[in-house]
């Protein structure tokens, strides 16, 4: 795109350019905001939005350039000539720039998806590593030379400090000799050599040299002679370490200025990537996206914001232009130019916003053509133009003895030499500045021309001749910016149709200019304009009448389409229901089925254990009768009657033996505290514990022999809690009296609820003396061994 200074001055173009480089981090990142010029082509404007794009991408993951101080872009030039020559600090500022330069390149060659624009201007740069390398084992973070930088510079740190050791102990031993002469202990540095601080009075006493006078007048630097050698030998050791030092400094410099192309391609990348950041951070401030590439003679602005107005970047406009401006809120642009109408003639009010939408639309597109975001919503389409000429305010020149008109004149010639399909020209105040007649003789000429080449173009005008001329051209159109007649405000929104009013008396009478003077001017307007006034009025009613019902009908177009989609949704949101109740029916069933047949195999198998439980024990009582079968026959007591026992007294159990407190009796069931527990019989089979010998029960014990075939553990794995307790009972049981002392009840870890009732019900078992889980050998936690009382 061409553009002259004078158009992009018409537009404010530089100081939005000041307002983009304020967001930048350096020096370098500033100027080529500041001197960015649109794109001459389409392809270097893809090439531009591109980048943009990428580096966008990239910043969603941190910033892309760090604050690196001033004066970056002045280092290499002073490298490559020595004067003045850099300073460690300064060096180190290269270094600084060189690995940002890294870091950055290495995130853009490790992004997914690949980043080709951004890749391409980071290929031609050469590894700085190796330079970063030799600026670090030179320079220390304070930009001195390191001690360590060299071997002779290691030696030479040695050797200086031995003789500073040295030196310290022969002036201790000459202080401690004459410390009555001495006015302080303290041993300073004159001239690079260490010395004394002697008493005035005492010149002459002590051999050696005088260096100068104290402030004070009271002390003399002096060196004894004693130390003389030393100090040389010290201050010969300092010199030469500084020699070593200067030239590895400017061996260091030597080596950067050999590679100050590489550095002046690194410092530039860096200065492209800051301007690209900046730019990302002004369109996060300002809402901008990139807009469409809109075809020749076509312009598209949707909700489109003046940068230099809008209240989002007001801060940014005082920090950078030193003045926020306009803060309250702001009516977007709709603007649209294409098809058969590509030049657009607006009228309406003075001080109706005609000028800001014209330098919006300009502002804009060179903005969208250099490649960066608009501030404005999608759907946005703005041209690559060929050139632009943007004609505004006043062209006066004293220094040329240029007038204002002629100076517009000039102008507006070079308008009619930019005409072509590929322009885009924009003139403020069309006709204006001379005679009416004539002045609107020359606005017309200029409309017929722009039209005939078929170009891009908005002019402003307050000459109804020219309004009428645009209705009249087949490729032009007109527009207005909306005047309120019942507030007599404008309301500086676009409107594309009839024209507008100038409106200037109503903005006299806004702006409170007296009204003997404006009534004057009033009666002063021909028939003919106060008819066009008048005529225009109604106009504007009927189009603003014609609005709100379209509006309205817009509004119920809307309102029933929203209805429409609930109804629909409702409907769909219906189907999903029925499909996932019948989905949701059909697993219920598989899953009661499931259920149910798992509950049937679980009763059957209980069945089944049951039964063989109950052959089990039928076995047990007919091995047990054989057994005591010729047993004599032993006479026991009769037992007391149930009555005899009364809560609070303690009893005796008449068949198991064991005793406690009676703590309640309730419908012939016992509770008895036995051992801190409490268990739970029949009131019948207790006898009260005291008493005489005769009334007390004896205890009948029958001792059986160990019988060989109970095994010393059960296995319950598998079993439901109720058979399994039921199962263990019985075991401890025969355990019991086969003599077992102790047995190992197998439940496994599963849900742990079987371990959990088996350990709970042993707790209250009259056989159970104690238990504790299995160790490694025997189960683990998945068994517990249980002690038998014998």
């Amino acid at each position: 795109m061409r553009i002259s200074e004078a158009s992009a001055a018409a537009l404010e173009w530089p100081a939005f350019c000041r307002l983009l480089g304020a967001l930048a981090e350096t020096e370098l990142g500033r100027r080529r905001a500041e001197q960015l010029r649109p794109a001459a082509d389409a392809e270097a404007l893809a090439a531009r939005r591109q980048a943009t794009e990428e580096a966008s991408r990239l910043l969603a993951d941190g910033a892309l350039v760090p604050p690196l101080g001033e004066g970056i872009e002045a280092l290499v030039p002073r490298l490559r000539s020595g004067h003045p020559p850099l300073a460690g600090a300064e060096i180190l500022q290269l270094a600084a720039v060189l690995r940002a330069g890294v870091a950055v390149r290495d995130r853009i060659a490790a992004a997914d998806p690949p980043l080709p624009a951004l890749a391409a201007l980071a290929a031609p740069l050469r590894d700085p590593q190796p330079l970063i390398r030799r600026i670090e084992r030179t320079l220390d973070r304070r930009g001195a030379v390191r001690d360590d930088a060299s071997p002779q510079l290691v030696a030479l740190r040695g050797r200086i400090q031995r003789a500073r050791d040295e030196l310290y102990g022969e002036l201790g031993a000459v202080s401690a000799r004459h410390r009555e002469l001495l006015t302080e202990e303290t041993v300073p540095l004159r001239g690079g050599r260490l010395m004394l601080m002697l008493n005035a009075g005492a010149r002459g006493r002590i051999p050696g040299l005088v260096h100068g006078r104290s402030a004070s007048g009271q002390s003399y630097y002096f060196e004894p002679l004693e130390v003389v050698e030393a100090n040389n030998t010290l201050q010969g050791a300092v010199e030469e370490d500084e020699a070593e030092r200067e030239r590895l400094f400017a061996a260091l410099l030597a080596d950067l200025a050999a590679e100050a192309a590489a550095l002046e391609r690194w410092v530039a990348f860096l200065g492209l990537l800051d301007y690209l950041q900046a730019v990302e951070r002004y369109a996060r401030l300002a809402g901008a996206r990139l807009a469409e590439v809109a075809s020749p003679g076509e312009l598209r602005l949707v909700a489109a914001r003046h940068p230099l107005l809008d209240p989002r970047l007001a801060e940014l406009r005082e920090r950078a232009l030193g003045s926020a401006g306009h803060r309250g809120e702001l009516v977007p642009l709709d603007l649209e130019l294409g098809g058969e109408r590509r030049v657009l003639v607006v009228t309406g009010p003075n001080a109706g916003g005609k000028t800001v939408a014209l330098k919006c639309a300009g502002l804009l597109a060179v903005a969208a053509q250099s490649g960066l975001p608009v501030p404005a919503a999608a759907g946005s389409a703005l041209p690559c133009c060929e050139a632009l000429v943007a004609v505004v305010g006043d062209e006066q020149d004293l220094l040329a003895d240029r007038s204002t008109f002629s100076g517009r004149l000039l102008r507006l010639g070079e308008v009619w030499e930019a005409r072509s399909p590929a322009s885009l020209l924009l003139v403020d105040e069309l006709g204006s500045g001379t005679d009416p007649e004539e002045g609107a003789a020359l606005a017309v000429a200029l409309l017929e021309g722009l039209v005939a080449t078929r170009g891009l173009a908005v002019v402003t005008t307050h000459l109804v001749r020219l309004a009428a001329a645009a209705l009249e051209e087949p490729g032009a159109g007109c527009a207005a910016m909306e005047f309120e007649p019942e507030s007599g405000r404008p309301t500086y929104r676009l409107l594309s149709g009839p024209p507008g009013g100038s409106e200037a008396l109503a903005l006299a009478r806004r702006l409170g200019l007296p009204r003997a003077w404006l009534t004057r001017a009033e009666a002063l307007l021909s028939p003919e304009q106060r008819d066009l006034r008048r005529l225009l009025a109604e106009v504007e009613r009927s189009r603003q009448e014609l609005a709100t019902a379209l509006r309205k009908a817009q509004e119920e177009e809307l309102a029933a389409a929203a209805a429409r989609a609930r109804f629909e949704a409702e409907q769909q949101r219906l189907a999903t229901e029925r499909r996932e109740l019948a989905s949701a029916l059909a697993r219920d069933l598989e899953s009661f089925r499931r259920t149910t047949r798992a509950r049937l195999a679980e009763e059957v198998e209980r069945l089944r254990t049951e039964w063989e439980a109950g052959r089990r024990r039928e076995l047990a009582e007919r091995a047990t009768a054989r057994l005591f079968e010729g047993a004599p026959r032993l006479q026991v007591p009769a037992a007391p009657a149930a009555g005899a026992v009364r809560e609070g007294e303690r009893v005796v159990h008449r068949s198991l033996g064991w005793s406690g407190r009676l703590e309640r009796l309730t419908d012939g069931t016992a509770e008895v505290s036995v051992g801190g527990k409490r268990l739970r019989c029949d009131a019948a089979d207790l006898a009260p514990a005291g008493g005489t010998a005769a009334g007390r029960p004896r205890r009948v014990e029958v001792r059986e022999p160990p019988r060989p075939d109970c095994p010393r553990q059960l296995d319950l794995i598998g079993e439901r809690v109720e058979p399994a307790l039921t199962a263990v009972d019985e075991y401890l049981d025969r355990a019991a009296r086969a003599g077992l002392s102790e047995v190992r009840l197998i439940h496994g870890h599963g849900t742990g609820r079987l371990r959990q009732a088996l350990r709970e019900h042993l707790r209250g078992h009259p056989l159970a003396v104690s238990w504790r889980p299995g160790d490694e050998s025997e189960g683990g936690n998945g068994a517990t061994m249980v002690s038998l009382g014998r």
